[in-house]
């Protein structure tokens, strides 16, 4: 099976190198031809364990290689991934632009039936954004293409994203009909062979499940560090409170470690966006809001 991967940056770059590892034919896109020819030569931009090993193992197998044209890339592919960056915009809201561009240029090269898969962290809607960017394209060109859209969002560890990719705790996958289903569940058999949980929904819940999941972990750091700050008023230590909450197996010790806050590159942005998606809608998650203000 050939899969493609758009972007090769941390979550890019992780993904595809950790497919081919499983045995995918994977190409991996880029419009930086320095950063292609680079990663051609075995040079891995970014510092993660383990990764730099996997990659020029699998390019010395002809599993993994690395390409700066579209349209070369996804060819013969049957799943093309797009994990390019969505920064925050000044409102919070995720920035989209490169994630639809990539669309673009898909609707545009495409050739054969694919499964085209967000694995970038978007908003909820995004996936029909991108459906609808391709089939522009495709009715420009008078094409009768068919094409299925798919999220699987990315949970991925700083420091630990080989691993973390490689035995996930769960795998998260949206679609919306049974072919795309199993297509996606061939991408991932040596996964189902180990046991690891696939959890398959409908897409709009998929792009949800990544910011609820990461405003859960900013709203225990905050929480942590609220429980901190009252324990210096009353003379009580946080590290001992902090053991006695940890040990209920209900709350669990991660991250409810005291601290400065959350901060990285995720927690800020993704808080950020499911505020703003909620107040587009004329919601407002005042308890989240709560989390980002305390932090």
């Amino acid at each position: 099976m050939k899969i493609s991967v758009v972007g090769t940056g941390y979550v890019g770059l992780v993904t595809g190198t950790c497919f081919a590892e499983t045995g995918l034919t994977v190409v991996c896109i880029d419009k930086d031809k320095i950063k292609v020819k680079q990663l051609k030569e075995g040079t891995v931009p970014i510092y993660e364990p383990g990764l730099e090993s996997l990659l020029k193992r699998n390019i010395e197998k002809k599993r993994l290689s690395f390409s700066s044209d579209l349209k070369e890339g996804i060819e013969g592919s049957e799943v093309v991934f797009i994990a390019v960056g969505t920064p925050p915009g000044e409102d919070g809201s995720a920035d989209l632009s490169h994630v639809l561009g990539v669309a673009q240029e898909i609707g545009s090269a495409m050739t054969t039936h694919l499964v085209v898969v967000t694995k970038s962290t978007v908003p909820v809607g995004t996936s029909e954004k991108i459906r609808k960017v391709i089939q522009t394209q495709l009715d420009k060109r008078n094409s009768n293409l068919k094409f299925d859209m798919a999220s699987n969002p990315e949970f991925l560890k700083e420091g630990a994203a080989v691993e973390d990719f490689l035995k996930p705790e769960r795998i998260v996958i949206g679609i919306d009909n049974d072919r795309t289903a199993e297509i996606m569940k061939r991408l991932y058999m040596p996964f189902l062979l180990n046991n690891h949980p696939i959890l398959f929904m409908d897409i709009a819940s998929a792009e949800i499940t990544k910011y609820a999941a990461n405003a859960m972990l900013a709203t225990r750091i905050s929480f942590i560090n609220e429980i901190a700050n009252l324990c210096d008023i009353l003379g009580a230590d946080i590290n001992h409170v902090r053991k006695g909450i940890g040990s209920d197996s209900r709350i669990g010790s991660k991250f409810i470690y005291p601290g400065t806050g959350y901060g990285g590159s995720c927690f800020p942005k993704d808080v950020k966006e499911i505020l703003k998606t909620a107040s587009d809608l004329g919601y407002e998650l005042n308890f989240i809001k709560d989390v980002e203000k305390t932090n």
